[in-house]
This record gives C-alpha cells, structure tokens and sequence, in this order.
C-alpha cells in the first residue's frame, strides 16, 4: 500500500474512533447533568413530602385536643370534678399550642384560612369553658336540663372537628400528589441515565464494529492473495510485501482504537457504580420512610427501586464486562498477529500428549475420554501449534453431546509435503451452514449455553495461515465432527492475518 494511502488510511481511522470517543463523553457529561438536575428535584420532593408529613401530624394531634377538650368540658358538667379541670385545661393549652406549630408550616392560603375559622370559634369556645369554671355550681345545675345536641360548646366542637377533617384531607391529597412528583424525578432519573448508558455502549459496539471491518477486509485480500499464486510469484511477493505492511498499520491501528475503547469503557462502569450509590440512598430513604409511615408506603415504587433498578443495573454492568472481554479479545489477536514465528521441529506426539494431560480434569468431569494416535512431526512454530491444538481439543469437550458418553480421537497423516491433523469427536454436531461462520470472528453457531466469545476458531484459522496452512471442518449435527489443520511439513513464512 502506497504510503500516503497509508497515512490517510491511518488518519481516517484515527478520526472516526475520536468523533466516537467525542460522543461518548458528551453523552456522559449530558447524563451526569440530568442526573444532578433530577437529584434536586428529588431532594425538593422529599422535603415537601416531610413537611406534609409534619402538617398531617399536627391536624392529628389538634383533633385529639378538640375531642378531648369536648370530654373534659361534658364530665365536668355531670360531675365536678377536679379531674376534669385539669383534663380541660391541658387539652386547651395543647390546643394553642398545635395551632402555633399548624401556623408556621402552612403554606396554602386555604388551609390558612381554615385554621383562622378554627381559632375564631376555640376562641369562642374558651368563653364558655371561663365561664363554667368561674361558677361551677351554677354551671353543673343548669346542665341538668341542658341538651347538648343544641349547645354551644358542643356544636363549636363539632364544626372544629369537620374543619380539621377537611384539612387533614387536604393534605392527603397534597401527600399524594408529592409523593407522585418524587416517583416521576425518580424514574425520570434512571430513565435518563439508563438511556446516557446504552446510548455509550451503543458508541463501544460501533467502534469495535469499525475495528474488525478492517481486520475482515485484511483477511479477504490475503485469501485471494493465496488463489493468485499460480504463475503469478513476482506479483505475489510485491502484493505480499504490501499486505505485510497494510496489516502491521492494522494491528497498530486494532491495538490504539482498543486501548482507547477503554477510556469510555471505564467512563460507563463509573457513571454505573454512580447510579448503583444513589440508588442505595434511594432505597434506604424509602425503606426508612415506609417503616415511619406505613400509609404511605407504594408498592410499585418499591418494586422499582428495590427489584426493576438493580436487575437493570446488573445488565448494564454485564454488557459492559462483555464489553471489556472483547476488547481484551481484540488486544490479544493483536499481539499475536505482531509476534514473530519461530519455527522448530516439533514432537507432535509429545506435544498432543502434553495438551491432553493439561485437559485431563476438564475431559473426566465432561465424562470424555481422550485418544492420541500416531502424529508425523514437523516444522513449525510450537506456540502457535499448541494454542490451535489445545482450541480444537477444548471445544471437543466443551460441545459434547449430553445422550451419549464423549469420545475425542487425534490422529495424523501425511500428504505431499503437508502433515494433516484431525481432532474427531462424537458431539452435539454442527449444521452444515455454519462451517464457515463459526471461524469468523465473535460468530458462533448452534445452541448458546456454553461460555465463550466467538474467537477460538477465529483464532485458530489466523494461526494456520500465519503457518502457511489450513483449518477445515466436517460435521453434521448431532453426528460429532472433525477439525482437520493442514499444515506444511517445512515451515513457509506467511504474512500475518487476523
């Protein structure tokens, strides 16, 4: 590649992965001001709704004087006793005193004015208790003949008692309409940081999205290289050299947007731990609140803070570990296509041997068994000849079938100058079309129920062709299968693919 296409191929790529991580953080700095904006209203709904709360009590405890007050006064009356004095007199003082409280706290003018109607007729209401006091004698002979459904006293009690009911249902239906503020900043809240969230992995899929177009491509132009070599050798070793070159700019392109995915990566799981605090605060406030005033507890904001908001959470944590796994992934594909091969004649035997003994306990917990048959040796890189042997013998066991107990068979042949190896199981199979997407990157085919990324395979082809070789598969479903690698008997350098 010629290297001003390089450079701006190399700039292009530079300055999508900046717009993407530019987007990113201006979506987290968008979040964290919609989340400070929401947490105020919050924070002004609960202090109103405490407020409320301390109206509400102090309307209770008006109403238990007025009624105690109206007892006081009747037993007084039938009988004279002292008791009943000092059961008027304290009443009537702690009548005073919550209307004093009532006073200071409210802030609707109606409510204001019923409390004013309230004091007019205590007001009245003390006149006749002074003057029941100053003459007791008189007081108790005329309420002999007294029908109290027509006294004053009485009936002043009455209209106190419906006025405090009145303002007691204002005030409920004030609670209400509070507490209904509150679950709608709340869920404003987190809708707006889950979406903030989502719309920042959204930005993560994108970029690794971008990354593996160029790996994709790379890896296209090589296996037509490779068709092309018939009578074309002058040609191939230009193309090749080129394609050397285009890919090492890859892999150093692959390993910057992936190191760099992190910083926003790191930005999500922080702005999650964020939410996952403010939720907990959240959640003790309400189980503090419930646990003051049972009335007032909702169970469907319960439910959403106690049960929706940390299972939503835990998804977002998971996807963004994922996240940190295929990066991880990314980086790793990257340093190997950058390592230098080193080519040695290889035990292959031995070599198997060692693998399987490495896997006996994952093969015996599986129920499998593992045969190693004769394997020629031959030339090549021992790293990278063992990282494709230990894949292929660890799907072996990873995908056996559960209806019968597993058997796994390695064996070598020989063929013009190419050592074949097949690793044979009798597992759950895999369908015909999907051959070749299980060796395209994070592809994976048949039922999910196994941990993985979809890059063992993916890896395994990149390393045969890194040795000059091939990886193919024969399989149908629920019928085993077998993954043959051809590999040259004599080391021949390739250009790297990924």
């Amino acid at each position: 590649m010629p290297d001003q296409v390089r450079q701006r191929y190399e700039k292009i790529g530079r300055r999508r992965v900046l717009a993407l991580l530019g987007v990113g953080l201006t979506l987290l700095i968008i979040a964290i001001t919609a989340a400070i904006i929401t947490m105020a209203s919050i924070s002004t709904d609960t202090e109103a709704v405490e407020r409320t709360l301390q109206r509400q009590a102090i309307i209770d405890s008006l109403a238990t004087s007025n009624e105690q007050i109206a007892a006081g006064r009747r037993g007084f009356l039938l009988q004279p006793d002292p008791a009943f004095t000092r059961t008027v007199r304290e009443a009537s003082s702690d009548f005073e005193t919550e209307q004093a409280r009532l006073s200071d706290l409210l802030g609707s003018q109606a409510q204001q004015d019923r409390l004013e109607e309230i004091r007019s007729l205590n007001a009245d209401r003390t006149v006749i208790i002074d003057a029941m006091f100053a003459n007791p004698t008189k007081a108790f002979l005329d309420a002999r003949g007294l029908d109290f459904n027509v006294d004053n006293g009485v009936l002043i009690t009455q209209d106190i008692r419906e006025i405090a009911k009145e303002m007691a249902e204002f005030e409920e239906r004030e609670l209400v309409r509070r507490n209904r503020a509150q679950l709608n900043s709340l869920v404003q809240f987190y809708v707006v940081g889950g979406i903030a969230v989502l719309l920042l992995i959204g930005v993560l899929v994108t970029a690794v999205i971008v990354v593996l177009r160029y790996n994709r491509d790379l890896a296209k132009a090589q296996v037509n290289l490779r068709d092309a070599n018939l009578g074309l050798e002058d040609a191939v070793q230009s193309r090749t050299a080129e394609l050397m070159r285009a890919n090492e700019e890859i892999q150093r392109f692959a390993y910057i947007v992936s190191h760099d995915l992190r910083s926003p990566l790191v930005n999500v799981l922080g702005f999650t731990s964020e939410l996952d605090e403010a939720r907990k605060l959240i959640h003790a406030y309400l189980e503090k609140l419930y646990a003051e005033n049972p009335e007032l507890r909702d169970d469907e904001t319960w439910l959403a803070v106690d049960e929706d908001l940390p299972e939503a959470l835990g998804f977002i944590r998971t996807s963004t570990e994922k996240m940190d796994r295929l990066i991880n992934s990314i980086l790793e594909l990257s340093r190997q296509g950058r390592r230098k091969l080193q080519p040695e004649l290889l035990d292959m035997e031995h070599l198997t041997d060692n693998i399987v003994a490495s896997l006996h306990q994952r093969a015996e917990d599986a129920g499998a068994t593992i045969e190693v048959k004769s394997i020629p040796d031959l030339e090549s890189d021992r790293i990278a000849v063992e990282q494709i042997l230990q894949n292929l013998i660890e799907n072996a066991i990873k995908y056996l079938s559960p209806a019968r107990p597993g058997e796994i068979q390695i064996e070598g042949s020989t063929a013009v100058g190419t050592v074949r190896i097949d690793v044979i199981d009798n597992g759950r199979g895999i369908s015909p079309e999907d051959h070749e997407r299980i060796f395209e990157l994070f592809r994976r085919a048949g039922t999910q129920d196994q941990e993985g990324e979809g890059l063992g395979l993916a890896n395994v082809r990149a390393l045969a062709y890194r040795l000059g070789g091939t990886i193919e598969v024969e399989s149908r479903l629920d019928q085993g299968a077998r993954f043959r690698l051809s590999l040259p008997s004599k080391f021949v350098a390739q250009e790297a693919v990924t």
